[in-house]
Order: C-alpha cells, then sequence, then structure tokens
C-alpha cells in the first residue's frame, strides 16, 4: 500500500511541475502590422494572479517561460494605442503552447483635438537597429518629416543642401513604413503622423551593399483618414548676397482602404563663396584668391496612393520628380612664383547646370496568413534622367606682375573656351524578399535583387576631342539569413552575396563577385540595461563623375579628370553598445555608450600631385591603400521635466597606409557633437537650441575643418494648427560655413581655406495644417505619469 501512495505522489508531482512555454504576436487590427512594446501579463485563474508579464518587441513577440499544463490562465494585453484585451489561454500538453497572431483593436482618435501636457523619451536598442519613439515636445517644434530627423540622435542633416548623414556616412537609405523614399518625400510628414524612428546601423542583406544606413520612419495608420493638408515657408538671410528660401505644401486624402497624397516643394538659393588657397611644391608657391556666385534651384514633386484591400495585402505606388538647376559665377586670381620669376593668372568661369529626373516605384507586401509573418514583398524601381548636362564657359589670362595690365589670353586661338558633359541615366531596379517563421522563435528570411544601371556622359571641348564615357553595370544580388528571438534578447547571422558585370566604353570588361556576411545580436538584462554587437562588410562602389575621364582645364593651375579603373572599396565594421535608461522622478535618461572599429580596403580618394616639374598639378581619384578607424561613441536621448536633450558624440582614431610617394603612412584623431535642445519658457513658447562641433576629416590626403555650427531659436504654436519659428544661425559670427581643407605629402603643401561672409544669419518658417475626418472627445493625458512600456514610446490614447 505505501509503494502505490509514493508511485501516485510521484505522478502526481510529474504532472504539476511540467512547464510550458506560452508565445504569440501581437498585431494590428486595421493594418496587420506587428504592435512593440504592449504589456502582456500571464494571469493565473481564478484569482488572477500575475504569473509573469511579458513586453514585445518590434515583431510584436511574446514569450512566457513559467506556465504549467495543468492550470487555468488568461492573457491580459495592454498598450497606451489599443484597447485592453482578454483572453482564455487555452490548454495544451504539448511544451510550446504558441497562441499565433491576437489583433488588437485600436482607439481611435484625432490629432487635431487631442491635448498632451508632457511626453516620455523612448530608446530601444535592437541587433540591427536604435529605435526612438519621437516626444510630442519635438513634434511640435518640427515644421515637417525631415525637420524631426533632424533632431534625432547619430543623424545629420545640413541646413544647405538637406544632405543626410549618419556618424558620417553619406549613402544613407530612406524608408517610411517599410517602402523606399526620398529625401523630398519626407516633407509631406506633418510630425504629428511620425510614431517612431529607425536608425539601422547594420543594414540586412536585403540591402544594396554600399548602404551605409537605413532610417526608416515608422507612421501612425490613423492619420490616414480623412482630408488633411500642410503648408510651409522659410526664409534664410544670410546677408545681402547669400539667401535660401524655401516653401512646400502637401495634400492627402484617406478611406478606410486607400490613401492619394500630393506634395511639392522647392528652393531659391543664392551664396557667395570666397575661397583662398596657398600651395608650395619646391620652389613653386602659389596662392589664389577666388569669388564664386552661385545661384540655385530645385523643386520636388511626389503623387501617389497607398491601398490595403485588406489584412493580407498591401499596396504603394510613388512617381516622384526631382529637378536641380545652378548658374555659378567664378573670378579666380592666382599668384605664381619660382625663384625670381613671377607671374599672375586670372581664370574667369561661368557653369550652367541642369539634374532632372523622374523615378516610379511600385510597393507590393503580401501576408499568407494573420497569425504569422509568413510572407513576401516585391518592390520595383524606375529612374530615368530627363535633362541632365553641365556647361562651363572659361578664359585664362596673363597678367604683368609689375602692374597687372593684361598681357595676353592664355584661351587661344578663341578667348572663351567651352566645355560641356551631357548625362543620359537610366536605373531599372527590382527585388523580392521572403520570410518563412519557425514557430515563434526562429524566423527564415532569403531575398534576390536585380540592378540594371546604365549611363552615358557625352563630353565636348571647344579646343580638342574630348573622350566619352559608356557606362553599363549589371548588379545580381541575394541575401540569406536566419534569426531567432528570445526572451532576453535576439540574434540574427546572414550573408549577402553580390555579383556585378560592368563595362566601360565597350572595352573594359570587369566582373566582381563579393560575399557580404553580417550577423547582430542583442542581450537584455533588465528593463534598463541591455547591449547589442554587430558585424557587417560593405561596399564602396566608384561614382560616375569619378569615372569620367573627361579631362577638365578650366582651372589653369589644376587638371582635373575621372578614372575609368577605379575599382570597388570595402568596409568591414564591428560595433558593441551598451544601453542603459536612468529614470528618476520625472527625469528620463537613455544613454547608449558605444565601441566600433572598421577597417577599409581600396579606398577611393582624390590626390593631386605635379605634372612633372611645371607649376601645374594633376587631379585624378585613385585606389589607394587601405586604412582603419577605430573609437568610441555617446548617445544621449533624455528628458528633464519638460526638457528634451538629445546628443551624439563620437571620437575616432583614423589610419591610413602609406601610398606611393603621395601619402605618408597617416594617423588622425577625430571628434564629432551634435546636440539638440527644447525647453518651453513663458509667453507659450519653446526655445530650441543645437551644436555641431566636428574634428578633423580625414580623406586621403586631405585633412578638412570645419567651423562649429548652432543656432538658438524660439518656436510659436498658434491655435488654428499654424507654428512660426524664428531661428539664429551662428550669432556673432563673420563667416558662414567656414572649412579649412590641408593636403600635405612629399611632393606638394595646399591650404584652402573656403567660407561665406555673414551679416546675419537667422531663418523665419512659418507651417499651417488642416485635418478634416474622423474625430473623437477631446482628451486630455499627461505622458509624464504614464507607466512606461518597455519597448518603445507610444502616444497615450
Amino acid at each position: 500500500m505505501n509503494k502505490i501512495l509514493i508511485v501516485l505522489l510521484c505522478l502526481v508531482t510529474i504532472n504539476v511541475s511540467a512547464r510550458q512555454v506560452i508565445t504569440g504576436n501581437l498585431a494590428d487590427k486595421e493594418t496587420t502590422k506587428p504592435v512593440e512594446g504592449a504589456t502582456v501579463e500571464l494571469l493565473q485563474l481564478p484569482d488572477s494572479s500575475n504569473i509573469e508579464t511579458s513586453h514585445t518587441n518590434s515583431d510584436g513577440l511574446f514569450i512566457f517561460y513559467r506556465a504549467d499544463t495543468v492550470k487555468t490562465y488568461c492573457l491580459r494585453v495592454s498598450h497606451l494605442a489599443y484597447k485592453t484585451t482578454l483572453l482564455a489561454v487555452s490548454k495544451k500538453k504539448s511544451m510550446i503552447n504558441n497562441m499565433g497572431i491576437i489583433d488588437l483593436e485600436p482607439r481611435t482618435f484625432s490629432f487635431k483635438e487631442v491635448v498632451i501636457n508632457g511626453s516620455k523619451v523612448k530608446v530601444t536598442e535592437l541587433g540591427d537597429r536604435t529605435i526612438y519613439g519621437i516626444p510630442d515636445g519635438i513634434k511640435k517644434t518640427s515644421t515637417d518629416g525631415l525637420d524631426v530627423l533632424r533632431k534625432v540622435p547619430s543623424v545629420q542633416v545640413d541646413y544647405l543642401n538637406e544632405n543626410i548623414t549618419v556618424n558620417g556616412k553619406s549613402n544613407i537609405k530612406i524608408e517610411v513604413d517599410g517602402v523606399t523614399r526620398d529625401k523630398e518625400y519626407l516633407k509631406r510628414l506633418h510630425p504629428s503622423q511620425i510614431d517612431k524612428m529607425e536608425v539601422i546601423t547594420s543594414p540586412s542583406g536585403k540591402y544594396d551593399a554600399d548602404v551605409d544606413a537605413v532610417i526608416n520612419i515608422v507612421t501612425n495608420p490613423a492619420m490616414r483618414y480623412g482630408l488633411k493638408g500642410m503648408f510651409n515657408v522659410m526664409a534664410l538671410p544670410i546677408s545681402s548676397e547669400n539667401n535660401i528660401e524655401r516653401a512646400s505644401a502637401s495634400l492627402d486624402y484617406g478611406l478606410e482602404k486607400i490613401s492619394y497624397y500630393v506634395a511639392a516643394n522647392g528652393m531659391l538659393q543664392n551664396f557667395g563663396i570666397i575661397s583662398d588657397m596657398n600651395r608650395i611644391a619646391g620652389t613653386n608657391e602659389l596662392q589664389r584668391i577666388s569669388n564664386q556666385g552661385i545661384n540655385g534651384n530645385n523643386k520636388n514633386v511626389n503623387v501617389g496612393l497607398i491601398y490595403d484591400p485588406n489584412e493580407l495585402n498591401d499596396i504603394n505606388l510613388n512617381v516622384s520628380y526631382n529637378g536641380n538647376a545652378s548658374t555659378t559665377n567664378s573670378d579666380a586670381w592666382n599668384y605664381n612664383s619660382t625663384g625670381l620669376l613671377n607671374n599672375i593668372t586670372r581664370t574667369l568661369s561661368n557653369t550652367k547646370s541642369n539634374n532632372d529626373g523622374l523615378t516610379s516605384s511600385l510597393f507590393y507586401k503580401h501576408k499568407f496568413d494573420k497569425k504569422t509573418t509568413h510572407g513576401f514583398e516585391v518592390e520595383l524601381n524606375y529612374y530615368n534622367s530627363l535633362n541632365n548636362s553641365s556647361s562651363t564657359n572659361y578664359q585664362n589670362m596673363n597678367y604683368n606682375p609689375l602692374d597687372t595690365t593684361l598681357i595676353h589670353s592664355l584661351s587661344s586661338p578663341s578667348q572663351w573656351i567651352n566645355e560641356k558633359s551631357v548625362t543620359n541615366t537610366q536605373t531599372l531596379k527590382g527585388q523580392t524578399n521572403y520570410t518563412l517563421p519557425f514557430g515563434s522563435e526562429y524566423s527564415f528570411n532569403i531575398g534576390v535583387s536585380g540592378n540594371l544601371n546604365k549611363y552615358s556622359i557625352d563630353n565636348t571641348n571647344s579646343l580638342n576631342t574630348a573622350p566619352n564615357l559608356n557606362y553599363s553595370d549589371l548588379l545580381l544580388g541575394g541575401f540569406a539569413e536566419l534569426s531567432k528571438n528570445f526572451k532576453m534578447g535576439s540574434i540574427k547571422v546572414g550573408s549577402r552575396f553580390e555579383t556585378s558585370h560592368v563595362v566601360i566604353n565597350s572595352t573594359g570588361n570587369n566582373n566582381y563577385f563579393s560575399p557580404l556576411p553580417y550577423a547582430n545580436g542583442s542581450l537584455k538584462f533588465n528593463d534598463n540595461n541591455s547591449i547589442k554587437l554587430s558585424y557587417s562588410r560593405r561596399v564602396i562602389r566608384p561614382s560616375a563623375s569619378q569615372l569620367n575621364p573627361f579631362v577638365s582645364q578650366v582651372d589653369s593651375q589644376t587638371v582635373s579628370q575621372g578614372n575609368s579603373n577605379l575599382k570597388p572599396a570595402y568596409r568591414d565594421n564591428f560595433q558593441f553598445t551598451y544601453n542603459v535608461k536612468v529614470t528618476i522622478s520625472k527625469i528620463t535618461v537613455n544613454l547608449a555608450p558605444q565601441l566600433f572599429y572598421e577597417y577599409k580596403t581600396g579606398l577611393i580618394q582624390t590626390i593631386i600631385s605635379q605634372i612633372g616639374t611645371s607649376n601645374k598639378f594633376e587631379s585624378m581619384p585613385e585606389n589607394i591603400s587601405n586604412g582603419y578607424e577605430a573609437g568610441t561613441g555617446l548617445s544621449v536621448n533624455s528628458q528633464i521635466g519638460k526638457i528634451l536633450f538629445n546628443s551624439n558624440f563620437r571620437y575616432s582614431y583614423n589610419h591610413i597606409d602609406s601610398y606611393q610617394n603621395q601619402i605618408t603612412a597617416t594617423n588622425l584623431r577625430s571628434w564629432n557633437l551634435n546636440s539638440f535642445l527644447m525647453a518651453p519658457i513663458p509667453w507659450d513658447l519653446k526655445l530650441i537650441a543645437m551644436l555641431n562641433l566636428n574634428g578633423p576629416v580625414l580623406d586621403g590626403q586631405t585633412e578638412t575643418r570645419m567651423s562649429p555650427f548652432y543656432f538658438l531659436g524660439l518656436v510659436k504654436q498658434f491655435k488654428n494648427n499654424s507654428s512660426l519659428n524664428i531661428i539664429a544661425f551662428n550669432p556673432f559670427a563673420s563667416r558662414f560655413f567656414d572649412s579649412t581643407s590641408t593636403l600635405n605629402n612629399n611632393a606638394v603643401y595646399q591650404s584652402t581655406d573656403t567660407y561665406m561672409k555673414t551679416q546675419a544669419a537667422f531663418v523665419v518658417m512659418y507651417s499651417y495644417n488642416f485635418k478634416v475626418g474622423k474625430s473623437v472627445d477631446k482628451q486630455k493625458h499627461n505622458v509624464e505619469q504614464q507607466v512606461e512600456d518597455n519597448n518603445g514610446f507610444k502616444l497615450p490614447f
């Protein structure tokens, strides 16, 4: 009898202690997109005691490890943007209980009618990206999506040409909700539409290997409904000769399943650039003083639609036109001395450039079922240039060094010489990606892509025959990756493969094959501490201007030409990041210290060398030797009461190996600081400030130093959904965008100082927006008193 009782007791004990993993994915019921940052509680019935709490990751995944196969449970799902959901957990005897995809119903709201008294900053570190929740304070002090991007740590958007860089790298891919866009598209986004921004510094194999980083802007789908519009104007007077004017407008109309949009923006700019150069090569010395007047404009139009016929399909169509035109007048005086011999030359030039093109893109995404991420996506892009040309008229003259009287023109037999390049470009790109999940933790991704790039450059010179460039590149790529999500983090391993067939002027045939592995992972110790490690191999391809063999002699002292023999360069990048969140009362600080190392091979840099023993020099890009960059960084995203402060600092040690007799082995320390501050002040105003400091930048032979850039401004919001920004750029500075470039090798020393004269650089921006559509009763939330979720900032609705 005792033996029977012991056996029964063991059986009961085994049954009671049988553990089970409960998992599933949360998705938006309307958009079917994963819901990140939701709180999922495992409650034991009948007393509803909390057994375990989980927070969904970027794929909407939650996992519980403490469940029991014989007990009864239910889930309570809560999220500020969705209705709280209770659902029973069906009993299963298996070790893994996968509940599939759980749809959450969004709360209906209207941004126009909601008052928000604060916002918590939120930063999420994943293996390949950093996700920044966009606080309400930043939205209210921004004019459009591009202006919001300026205030994100690690991202820089310059105010002159609006070029985007991430940690100093410039080949950036822009996406909105996972669909490829350009920076002009961001100007149609009202700040209130933006939920968060993902900065992907370790791009996966689905992206081309020459992409340095990806910025994906996640919008709020509720903002698609109704009729809405936006209008922005900006004026930036710098001095009587320097000014910028910009304007943009957009109109959107959204129904339940489809939304249409049209947006346009344009810019006018007038600049006066002053450049002083000193060059010493042996006994030859040159001093140049030049003035450039630049008048330019650009324009952009985006037209498209977003169609979601059901929860399993998503279609995006976009057509965009981009046009740029500029006229540059230059007057350069050159003072040469060789021993006791002196001469003075002068170069007058006038350059007119046009660059217009039309881009059409189609994106389609399909999911096979609502319960998993099983699906595929297809994207097609076609670009065709419309009117791309550059024409320069110039003349070189020689003057008497004693009385500066004109002796003769160096441009004979014709006083004015013309150089012209006409470029025709066609690019066809397509890619498809397939996702196959295994259970709730593993996911296998595979994709193929094809790029056909063709461009021809017809060069003419009124003095002699100029060589042309006919370039075609068929690039075929593919990737495969395996990823796993687990409770404390994630890991992803994969590789991209690219093979390209390059034909230059029908004679130069080159074939390249590039395996490009990558891996990244993240580990979360608790809600406030996590680490991530990533590795990726990237490629740097030569540009059309670098390949163009045309020899330009506009500069009487330096002959410039491209190099059709350039090869791709490669970079191997390693990054380690530690993320810590500190919360004390109304103070929230997210700190992300980082270590990085990047090894570079076959770097493409411009080499300036002396032509024989003459006073002339030649400028040509070359594949120089190898090098590396190592350093540390610190990203800060914080809120102190109602004050928002973002900052990103990087310190690096750069090394370049010696290259022939042109470059000696070079070591250089550099740094970059980019900070943004927003604080409320009396009279319902907001104070905004930005500071950008750059250390020396090494580019082959050349070291460049930039002057600090900073601004102070005030923002006023009005009740009619409009705002006024007044910003002072570099107050008290007499120069604008001042830079000094120094070249120093065995043959030549050259220093060039370039700047714009400043009288009073300030910006006046006015923005107005409206929305007509769904509305609800006015709601008022104090977000600072909300309990933060674990993985991402969400607006409190």
